[in-house]
C-alpha cells in the first residue's frame, strides 16, 4: 500500500504497533555512535515519561533522527520529506520501520498536520525539526511557521533540544563518515501557557516559534561549548 492511500486509523496502527525493526535498528545506531566516536547525553529528565510530548531539535546531519532516536528511551515518530516515501523502496521501508511519516515540504500539508495531531491525541511522542531542513552550514536557521500552530493546537509539552557533533561526523553532501565526540542537551519544556488563549492566533504561533529559538539555539551553544571542552580536556583537535 502507497503511504498517500494509506488511512489515517492505519498509518496510526502501524507506526505504532509492536516494532522489532525499529528496536533493533536503535540498538545499532547507539553502538553506531559509540563506535565512531563518543557521546554524551544530558537533561534526559526533562522529557516527561508518558502522555503527548514534542521534541523539537537543530537539524545538521542526516544523522540526527537515528541520534534522537536513540537518545530517547520512548519511540519518537518523525516527519518525513515525501520524497524518501516514494523513491527507493528499501529508503521508504526502513523510514516506515523507524516510525516516520510523510509530509510535503514547502506546502501547508493538513494531511501531515492532521497525523500528527491523532499522533500526540494517543499520548505519543513527535519529533520536528524546526527549520524544516538541515543546515548547510551547521548554524541554526529560521523556524519553519507550523511548529507554533502544533504546539498551541495540541497544548503538548514542547521539549527543546540541542545538537552539536553529527555536522563532523557527517557533513551535507559528503559520504564520508568521520569518528566524532557528539552532544544532546535536553531543556526544560517551553513555558506557552500565556500563548493558548491569546486572541491573535497567527501572532501567538509567532511567538512559540520565537521562544522555541530562543531555547534551542541557547542549547546548541550549550551543546557545542561542552564539545570543545570535551577535546580540550583530552588535548585533541576538533574535527
Amino acid at each position: 500500500m502507497r503511504w498517500w492511500t494509506e488511512s489515517l486509523p492505519g498509518m496510526l496502527t502501524r507506526l505504532f504497533e509492536p516494532n522489532i525493526v525499529y528496536v533493533t535498528i536503535r540498538g545499532f545506531f547507539r553502538l553506531f555512535f559509540r563506535i565512531m566516536g563518543t557521546w554524551r547525553i544530558v537533561g534526559l529528565e526533562h522529557i516527561p515519561p508518558e502522555g503527548p510530548v514534542i521534541i523539537i531539535s537543530n537539524h545538521i546531519s542526516y544523522l540526527d533522527p537515528p541520534l534522537m532516536g536513540s537518545a530517547v528511551r520512548r519511540t519518537v515518530a518523525y516527519m518525513g520529506k515525501a520524497e524518501l516515501f516514494t523513491g527507493n523502496r528499501l529508503l521508504a521501508w526502513v523510514c516506515r520501520k523507524l516510525e516516520s511519516y510523510p509530509v510535503r515540504q514547502g506546502t501547508a500539508d493538513r494531511e501531515a498536520l492532521r497525523t500528527t495531531f491523532e499522533i500526540l491525541e494517543r499520548g505519543w511522542m513527535v519529533g520536528i525539526f524546526p527549520e524544516g531542513h538541515r543546515s548547510e552550514t551547521g548554524e541554526l536557521q529560521p523556524f519553519q511557521p507550523g511548529l507554533g500552530l502544533i504546539a498551541l493546537r495540541s497544548r503538548a509539552p514542547v521539549v527543546p533540544c540541542g545538537f552539536a557533533g553529527t555536522y563532523e561526523m557527517l557533513r551535507p553532501h559528503s559520504k564520508r563518515l568521520r569518528r566524532s565526540h557528539i552532544e544532546v542537551h535536553f531543556g526544560p519544556p517551553l513555558k506557552l501557557d500565556d500563548l493558548y488563549e491569546m486572541e491573535d492566533k497567527k501572532q501567538a504561533a509567532a511567538l512559540v516559534n520565537e521562544r522555541a529559538y530562543a531555547e534551542v539555539k541557547r542549547l546548541v551553544e550549550e551543546a557545542k561549548a561542552a564539545r570543545e571542552q570535551w577535546y580540550a580536556r583530552r588535548g585533541r583537535k576538533m574535527p
